[in-house]
């Protein structure tokens, strides 16, 4: 049976060990197996470019920590860390756990600045993006359980140039929005349109 609820405790510096059964007691099987999946795919990237892969394990495995809060838990979190929505966020709540589970990992795990952002900007992306937000942004959009044909075409990418990978990957999820008729936020927009100058 999962567990749905964070314990108040505040941890100074996490080990993974501690963080991977956090993630994996809060998680149903899917989506924390999809976590692993994202591990897996950001370690590949960040090896390449030369990132920490402590970091990078930290944050891949809780970049979904709060994917599967009910509506109350949201509103819990919301009111807890004074979250203000932009209107896109407010109508559509799948953006949601990306900045909640920013202000979770920063609150409970001391995450840094970058770790916070590389979680409140995996779903959509934005302009200008660190190494380490790249990386798993990327790695979620490519985690080796996604089921879509082209998987393997946009990793190819993203090993031999990480901003063509955002470039190319950004316009997928875009494209992706657009023919499922879903509200598309701007940073995603802008996002696209930065790595497409580059």
């Amino acid at each position: 049976m999962r567990r749905t609820s964070f314990t108040e405790r505040k941890v100074i510096l996490v080990e993974y060990k501690t963080l991977y059964n956090d993630v994996k007691n809060i998680l149903s099987e899917k989506r924390f197996k999809h976590s692993e999946g994202v591990v897996q795919r950001a370690l590949e990237y960040a090896q390449i470019y030369g990132v920490d892969s402590e970091v990078v394990k930290l944050v891949a495995i809780a970049h979904d920590i709060a994917k599967e809060l009910t509506e109350d838990q949201e509103k819990e979190y919301i009111n807890k860390y004074n979250i203000v929505l932009d209107e896109v966020e407010a109508v559509n709540h799948n953006l949601l756990h990306a900045k909640i589970g920013a202000y979770i990992c920063k609150d409970k795990y001391a995450f840094t600045e970058d770790m916070i952002n590389a979680i409140r900007f995996h779903t959509t992306g934005r302009p200008n993006m660190s190494l380490l937000e790249k990386i798993i942004y990327l790695a979620d959009a490519t985690d080796p359980g996604r089921k879509y044909n082209s998987i393997d075409y946009y990793v190819d990418i993203v090993k031999e140039n990480i901003d063509k990978g955002m470039c190319e990957v950004s316009k997928w999820v875009i494209n992706h929005l657009l023919e499922n008729n879903k509200v598309i936020h701007l940073d995603s927009v802008r996002c696209y349109n930065y790595y497409d100058k580059t």
